[in-house]
């Protein structure tokens, strides 16, 4: 049996439930509910209404931020379009790489704690969905379709593009696997070669072969890779790993204005530096940042054309190297027999199908060093080493998730100005925390770094969100 007790304190009526039902020991007990303060004018009740209970802590600034920026980027609604249901698996792994350089089996641990699964719901982020998710990543079918809605987005028209590789040793059992020589070292490796946009510095295309094939015999298949997805190659930056008479031969034919530094070891770099030993002229002195340099023009015959040479003497790095090279010998210095050649120290010679001026020349092919700085970004900021794959077409995935990062992080990178450095704007923003309550999210107040760090990008924080 039940009824209504009504307690009336100042001007308003309180109403509660009362019942009575036994307890464990079979005793009655008598118990009551509220139901509310009695509105006179419709004779209900109004219940106060009651504490949001919070649920959850997740840290907030960083994807917050990342996902603003990539919002705004042209690539964004190009992966929206070419992944379609797997957008949300795929936008999570781009961030959970930007975010924590960590294995992908801590994926799902870090997807959990974080803002990223209420942005990205329909994730999926165990290890057996990140196993598939990189399969299907890796299919032919799928990169063709992302390269041929991503590479109009660079290119406009014919494209100036710097070629380079790198080395990424691993113990996966597969084709693309074996072992190469490099930089005076054997490893077990792929190598990595990747084509960049040289004005715009956005990553162009990757493909990767076998440690053991030499760079000098990719470029041709590099190129005739690029031309099939539409990239049409007007002129190309190359560094000496590159260089042979086939290769010239090969941009020649094709019509493609290059720069490459020619190596040292071969015979017309050496009659190139003995025949101009008046190079450290003040005729030839040019300004290369704060440094001067010494730059000759010179014509070089290959593949029975003249190109354009420049033989470049850098004053500081030869007396580096003849330093280097007298410890190097060590007691047999004074010695004869020791005499060692020092006319090649500090000097460099760089051909050209096109004539170029001395004082743009070093620039130009500086230039090409934005290749070795994304491969220090897809190595120190999106862990693309150690490669944890356990199969070929993981690795193919894995690969083309590193590939689209590089190219989210590009972007991220140039909104964030030089400011401030990725890493710093992470670890600030990582702080910056929100609760999640029933329906809706609250962010922590932010504090003057982060502040700073999201006036740089436009961003703002908002006081409260819907869920």
């Amino acid at each position: 049996m039940t009824f209504t007790r009504y307690k009336k304190i100042y001007n308003k009526t309180y109403a509660y439930q009362v019942w009575k039902e036994k307890d464990q020991n079979g005793k009655w007990k008598q118990k009551s509910k509220y139901l509310g303060v009695i509105d006179p004018q419709t004779n209900t009740y109004n219940k106060k209404p009651q504490e949001k209970q919070e649920q959850q802590i997740l840290d907030y600034g960083d994807t917050y931020l990342l996902n603003n920026i990539t919002k705004q980027l042209p690539i964004h609604n190009i992966l929206k379009t070419t992944f379609g249901t797997h957008f949300d698996t795929l936008m999570s792994l781009i961030f959970h790489r930007i975010t924590t350089n960590q294995a992908m089996r801590h994926a799902e641990n870090w997807y959990n704690g974080n803002y990223i699964k209420h942005l990205y719901p329909k994730a999926q982020t165990t290890s057996q969905d990140i196993s598939k998710f990189l399969t299907y990543l890796g299919r032919e079918n799928i990169q063709r379709a992302f390269f041929s809605s991503y590479i109009p987005l660079v290119c406009t028209g014919k494209s100036s593009v710097v070629i380079d590789s790198t080395g990424l040793p691993n113990e996966i059992n597969m084709s693309v696997t074996d072992w190469g020589y490099h930089n005076g070292g054997i490893e077990y490796e792929t190598r990595l070669i990747l084509a960049v946009e040289r004005l715009s510095e956005l990553p162009l295309y990757f493909r990767y072969v076998a440690g053991n094939v030499g760079d000098v015999s990719t470029l041709a298949t590099t190129i005739l890779e690029m031309k099939k997805h539409g990239i049409t190659t007007s002129s190309a930056l190359i560094d000496a790993g590159y260089y042979s008479e086939a290769n010239l031969k090969l941009l020649f034919d094709a019509e493609i204005s290059f720069l490459i530094r020619l190596p040292s070891n071969r015979v017309v770099y050496k009659e190139v530096v003995a025949q101009n030993m008046d190079v450290e002229s003040s005729r030839f002195v040019v300004a290369f940042g704060k440094r001067g340099l010494f730059v000759k023009e010179v014509e070089v015959g290959v593949c029975g054309k003249k190109v354009f040479g420049y033989l470049v003497l850098d004053p500081q790095r030869r007396g580096q190297e003849i330093s280097r090279a007298v410890l190097d010998m060590g007691e047999n210095a004074s010695s004869v027999e020791a005499l060692v050649d020092f006319s090649g120290c500090g000097k460099m010679v760089l051909l050209s199908s096109v004539q170029l001026r001395c004082d743009e020349v070093v620039p130009l092919y500086y230039t090409g060093q934005v290749v070795e700085r994304l491969f220090g970004i897809a190595k120190d900021d999106l862990g693309i080493l150690p490669l944890r794959m356990y199969s070929e077409p993981n690795f193919k995935g894995f690969m083309m998730l590193v590939f689209i990062s590089l190219i989210v992080l590009c972007g991220v990178k140039a909104r964030l100005g030089k400011k401030f450095s990725i890493e710093q704007v992470l670890v600030a923003l990582r702080n910056l925390k929100c609760k999640v309550f029933e329906d809706q999210i609250i962010p922590s107040e932010v504090t003057k770094e982060q502040r700073l760090i999201l006036e740089t990008t436009n961003t703002m924080v908002p006081k409260v969100s819907g869920i």
